[in-house]
């Protein structure tokens, strides 16, 4: 039979397990403790805004620097932050719409939201700033805490500015395109395709391309975002009214509200292209009324005298020499008419020379390759 230990063996066992705990308690805590000043320190040096909001109290249990410096209030030399002193940062005409986004996302199912708005700025200024926050709920289901994220998005903003004040002010068509949709069109650019802003606002940039030409405008548009294309490339679009319409098109690579977009600019060249096609069949006239003239000056000649040695051949001259001289010249200008003809056959280049009245003809020997 085992002795049981004594009330006194109980005792000091307890005791020990007891300084084993504390001990373990403070090693924890100084863990704790640690972890919590590298978390601090961490917040503090981020570029962000970080805070913590307890909807029931109204207070802050947790922020960074960042956030005390822009959304306190001084009071007596001390900083104060409180949902006022965060609300007085807002701008006036945005304050409607901030309260709306947190009330939002405060509904059944909504874990937090996010939301740009214009903030008074310590300095004067006035700053546009990017709030996303999560939100926390109890076992309930009742919102209790707030934690997001401040980002100064000023620049990004004026850099959208600088962008959009360029496009109004263009003097050829420009648009935005995220996501594959418009998201923006200038005057110009309706001007040209005859469509409404509210027409095209969401819709896919390729549907007024005409179909002949989607794929290679499409192809062209990666090319130069990539990097691989610099010059602009031409397709015809298809205006409101049916039209077809040449464009000179070249895009670039943006971002637009914190996203990628791609930046067009678009130019109306149809008359361009009409005056070209003129020229051409201006060229090709002037082309064929030079060899009309090189036709005519080249077989005029030898035509002429074929022509004449045909009349007074007689076969019942008795005149035998004459006969054979004028047979002889007869198949000496046919040949000629024949190599010549061979001449017109054999062109390979345009080759031009001069004429009467300072006008030109069709040179068929250089343009043949051939001496005359």
């Amino acid at each position: 039979m085992t002795d049981k230990p004594s009330c006194t063996e109980l005792e000091k066992k307890i005791a020990s397990l007891e300084a084993d705990l504390e001990k373990l308690a403070e090693k924890d805590k100084g863990i704790i403790q640690a972890l919590t000043e590298e978390f601090e320190q961490l917040a503090d040096r981020s570029q962000d805004a970080i805070y913590q909001f307890d909807i029931e109290s109204g207070t802050f249990p947790f922020f960074n620097k960042l956030f005390l410096e822009l959304y306190s209030l001084e009071e007596h030399g001390v900083k104060i932050l409180s949902p006022k002193s965060v609300l007085v940062h807002i701008h006036p005409d945005d304050l409607n719409m901030v309260r709306a986004a947190q009330q939002a996302s405060f509904q059944a199912g909504g874990h937090g939201g996010e939301i740009e708005y214009r903030f008074l700025h310590p300095d004067g200024t006035t700053r546009w700033m990017h709030d996303r926050w999560t939100v926390l709920h109890n076992t309930a289901g009742q919102p209790t805490t707030i934690e997001g994220f401040i980002r100064d998005n000023t620049h990004r903003k004026q850099a959208e500015e600088e962008i959009m004040q360029a496009m109004r002010n263009a003097l050829i068509g420009s648009y935005l395109v995220q996501n594959g949709k418009f998201r923006y069109v200038n005057r110009e650019f309706t001007r040209i395709t005859l469509y409404s802003v509210e027409e095209l606002m969401g819709t896919d940039p390729l549907v007024i391309v005409h179909e002949d030409y989607r794929i290679a405008a499409r192809k062209n548009a990666i090319k130069m975002l990539k990097g691989q294309e610099k010059t602009p490339y031409e397709f015809c679009i298809v205006d409101k009214t049916g039209a077809v319409k040449w464009i000179m098109e070249s895009v670039t690579s943006v971002l637009y509200q914190g996203n990628k977009a791609v930046l067009g600019y678009f130019m109306d060249i149809t008359k361009n292209k009409q005056a070209e096609e003129d020229r051409k069949e201006k060229e090709k006239l002037q082309a064929i009324l030079e060899l009309a003239g090189a036709v005519g000056h080249e077989l005029n000649n030898p035509l002429q005298v074929a022509l004449t040695c045909s009349q007074k051949l007689d076969i019942h001259s008795q005149n035998r020499r004459q006969q054979a001289e004028m047979m002889e010249l007869l198949q000496k200008n046919i040949i000629k008419i024949v190599e010549i003809t061979r001449k017109f056959q054999g062109i390979t280049q345009y080759a031009t020379k001069d004429y009467v009245m300072g006008k030109k003809i069709f040179d068929i020997h250089a343009a043949s390759g051939k001496k005359p």
